[in-house]
């Protein structure tokens, strides 16, 4: 019977093992996520090591050949990895679950020596863990081979986030300024939407609503702090002392300005630009800012979490492989630093969490004043 139960984006993690070993090729997109027939990596091997000393390879080949710790301990046709990532990508298309199993799956993942295909979230070792969903061996057109750690991303359903909303560890406080008093913060608190939710109606939250009311009774935000210091820290490691400011500002331009309507990076680096949020004064304000962003995306990218001690170092050194909707897969590499950035701001779009479960956008009093908190979240746009 399967025990491994995974939603659609975590078992598009395993597709994307058995695709790159059947293929031996990872393709390179373009920017309308088409691969590029004459830009790619030969894949050598597939590199996991699920416990810590146990670094299993699977040589790529007509056979693919098992090594553990540097000795073969199985081999098996290609034909083998096809087979099932044709049965995976129908099992994908078809299922409309949250999650779904397969004992079919499973027990060959178990043959090949795979018990937990998923990657976990915390660093493992060096070849698990961590933003690394995927260590490839690789060749490029010059014949370098390279050891490389990708992270996988789907546009299968929703689109996956690039950094997740992390309660306190991803909340900025702003003060509202203007004509707020005890009855009106008590009315904004008070707005709610109804929503339905696995078939029972519940009370949500109402963003726009909240954030259109300030605006009718004549309020702004003001930028105070990140909540915890941890994250003020990491982002002045990511873009210097005006990081949190920038980031800050991003957000009021996403939730306050376009009342959470949808925001691109281009946008916030239009609104960043057009108010000189930090002050620089230079000619190029556009580029500046969108440099500013472009970090921070990079930063994210590579394993910066604002909850988390970081040291400024890459711990995702290959870029993103996509499962494209017609079960395609194609790669963004950071190696090429310029181009994954403007992939990344291309792609990435501001988003609302859930505000109960992250203790945001509630304006409480301290003293005389009041204040309010917003969360960051980003989300790919992927789909094509």
């Amino acid at each position: 019977m399967a025990t491994l139960s995974y939603n659609n984006g975590e078992w598009a993690e395993v597709y994307i093992f058995f695709k790159v070993i059947a293929d031996r090729k990872l393709y390179t997109a373009d920017a309308a996520f088409n691969p590029v027939k004459d830009i790619y990596l030969d894949v050598l091997s597939v590199i996991r090591e699920e416990i810590k000393g146990q670094v299993y390879k699977y040589k790529t080949g007509d056979y693919v050949t098992i090594m553990l710790n540097n000795e073969p301990v199985g081999q098996l046709p290609v034909s083998e990895f096809v087979k099932y990532k044709d049965l995976l990508w129908q099992l994908l298309e078809e299922n409309t679950n949250t999650t779904f199993t397969s004992d079919e799956i499973e027990k060959f993942l178990n043959s090949i020596y795979i018990f937990n295909p998923k990657s976990p979230a915390r660093i493992i070792s060096k070849f698990c863990g961590g933003t690394v969903d995927i260590v490839i061996e690789t060749k490029d057109r010059s014949g370098v081979n390279r050891i490389l750690g990708f992270s996988c991303k789907s546009d299968l359903r929703a689109s996956s986030t690039l950094l997740n909303a992390s309660g306190e560890n991803t909340n900025f406080i702003y003060e509202v300024t203007g004509p707020i008093n005890d009855e009106r913060m008590k009315h904004f608190n008070s707005i709610f939407k109804e929503v339905t939710r696995k078939g029972k109606k519940c009370l949500d939250i109402a963003t726009m609503n909240r954030m259109q009311y300030l605006h009718d009774i004549g309020c702004d935000l003001s930028f105070v702090k990140t909540s915890k210091e941890l994250a003020r820290e990491n982002l002045i490691k990511c873009g210097g002392l005006e990081m949190p400011l920038i980031v800050a500002e991003m957000l009021k331009k996403f939730y306050f300005i376009n009342l959470s309507g949808q925001t691109s990076m281009e946008d916030c680096v239009d609104y960043l630009a057009n108010n000189d949020v930090a002050g620089y004064k230079f000619s190029d304000l556009k580029g500046t800012y969108r440099g500013k962003i472009a970090l921070l995306l990079m930063s994210a990218f590579t394993g910066m979490r604002p909850g988390a001690q970081w040291d400024g170092r890459q711990k995702v050194n290959g870029g993103y492989i996509v499962v494209k909707n017609n079960g395609d897969v194609v790669a963004f590499h950071s190696t090429i630093a310029d181009e994954f950035k403007d992939f990344l701001i291309a792609k990435i779009l501001m988003e609302s969490p859930s505000h109960s479960r992250h203790k945001d956008m509630v304006i409480y009093k301290e003293g005389n004043r009041f204040y309010l908190k917003l969360a960051l979240q980003l989300r790919f746009s992927l789909s094509k």
